[in-house]
């Protein structure tokens, strides 16, 4: 498997990233939802601003509530995934293909914006992994909120599957490996054919950082650390939660 495009740009056109992303579940996304109304807080005049939306598991939802949402995703698929379920709800929903460290929003536009379910760190360099906090700092009014929703560094280093089957829809067999780099802090997951495990099918790499790391990323960017979660429930991050939620407001 040889692409010159992004690891991300590839997998999550991809159908198989349905089955391998582990998207959880219609019943802990909507714990997630309340969560997050509550954590944020969302208030229904607020103009949010979904980044890196995927298929609108939390976008649908909260445009069902009654919320000015935009969603923003770069992957086609996923963001025709989340019109046609906008469409089987009866929902008017605003998607836009871009770039999560090339808002296309205003300066000062919104009063939220959103990156959830892990999707910081993906970039190749880290400046770009820094970009994306800038620009959702940028589009913030002032006193603007931000809600990031990563994985915890260690968690995720002692967590992670070495050799895991895997199935997708069609039958056919996949293992997952996983592996962190020391040199270039970004844990590696590869899929192969599990009748011939020389085969390379799906890949995925992400940059891990430190809470401490992330922390400072967002100062840097302009935005404020109000608390640091270790889920949606609320409950205080101590360190060896899977989940790292950051909320945050724009100075």
């Amino acid at each position: 498997m040889a692409s010159d495009c992004p690891w991300w740009q590839v997998f999550f056109d991809s159908a198989d990233s349905l089955i391998l992303s582990r998207f959880p579940s219609e019943a802990e996304t909507k714990l997630e939802i309340e969560g997050l109304k509550r954590l944020v807080p969302l208030r229904i005049e607020d103009r949010i601003a979904d980044v890196c939306c995927g298929m609108g598991r939390h976008l649908l939802p909260l445009v069902s509530y009654g919320y000015q949402v935009v969603g923003l995703d770069r992957s086609p698929m996923m963001l025709a995934l989340a019109h046609r379920g906008a469409q089987a709800a009866g929902l008017q929903e605003r998607l836009v293909l871009g770039d999560s460290s090339r808002l296309p929003f205003r300066d000062a536009s919104l009063d939220v914006v959103l990156n959830l379910f892990n999707s910081f760190g993906y970039f190749e360099r880290e400046e770009d992994d820094r970009g994306v906090l800038a620009e959702a700092a940028r589009c913030l009014k002032p006193g603007g909120r931000f809600l990031l929703d990563t994985r915890n560094k260690k968690h995720q280093i002692l967590f992670a599957p070495y050799h895991e089957p895997m199935r997708l829809h069609d039958g056919r067999e996949l293992i997952m490996r996983c592996a962190f780099n020391g040199d270039t802090q970004r844990l590696v997951s590869r899929w192969y054919d599990a009748a011939d495990q020389s085969r390379l099918v799906h890949e995925a790499s992400i940059r891990l950082y430190a809470p401490a790391q992330i922390e400072s990323m967002l100062e840097e960017a302009g935005l404020r650390v109000q608390a640091r979660y270790g889920d949606y429930e609320g409950n205080e991050f101590e360190g060896w939660e899977r989940q790292l939620l950051f909320v945050c407001h724009r100075a």
